[in-house]
């Protein structure tokens, strides 16, 4: 992991030329958010769903894109790698695969709520058992796709409401507790990726019948 902090700290952030990323981050991206205690993040705002339920730990939701034709975010085989490990946003009709949200102290009700700001491991909920264990997300070193194989208890990502988009929230990769952080967009292949230009997403909760 040192691998990739140092990566991304670089001062001249240089991106690698086949991805649809700026050639620069602006100076509002990397994002260094106030530091915060463990206090502070318990009072912090809920993060809701869809529906305008509190986002809960342990259970499945799928994530959208919420301009308007934005797809679902699914986990794909790009590669052909014994378990898929790609993470995009699919076709406005196409389902996207289901996944469940952790948090640094995940507890029973009433405390599953996830909160803005919180510290948060993603991970799908897939049916193969031979990968269930490849299925956490995490970015990848050098390219910055966002994409799986990552270990439950990284928590590196947080989700922030998104100003410009009433209801959706953004999601960003942040450097441990340094509390320097930078956004989830989109490539040209719709592959998420960190860059500066985030996506406004929200949560619908998965049911059964969905799959």
């Amino acid at each position: 992991m040192k691998s990739i902090f140092s990566f991304l700290l670089l001062t001249t952030f240089s991106l690698v030329p086949f991805v649809a990323f700026s050639s620069t981050f602006t100076s509002d991206d990397p994002i260094v958010l106030p530091t915060t205690t463990e206090d502070d993040i318990n009072v912090l705002p809920e993060v809701l769903d869809m529906d305008g339920q509190p986002l809960k730990t342990g259970e499945p939701y799928t994530i959208l894109n919420t301009l308007f034709g934005g797809g679902s975010v699914a986990l794909v085989n790009i590669g052909n790698t014994r378990c898929p490990n790609a993470i995009v946003q699919k076709g406005e009709l196409e389902k996207g695969t289901p996944l469940t949200f952790f948090t640094k102290k995940s507890r029973p009700t009433p405390f599953d709520v996830v909160h803005e700001m919180n510290d948060i491991d993603i991970m799908f909920t897939v049916a193969t058992s031979s990968c269930i264990n490849e299925t956490v997300w995490k970015v990848g070193n050098p390219d910055r796709f966002v994409v799986t194989g990552g270990t439950l208890g990284n928590n590196f990502f947080k989700i922030v409401k998104a100003e410009t988009k009433p209801g959706s929230y953004h999601l960003r990769y942040c450097l441990g507790a340094t509390f320097l952080c930078l956004n989830v967009g989109l490539t040209r292949n719709n592959r998420l990726a960190l860059n500066n230009q985030p996506i406004p997403f929200g949560f619908v909760k998965h049911q059964k019948t969905d799959a």
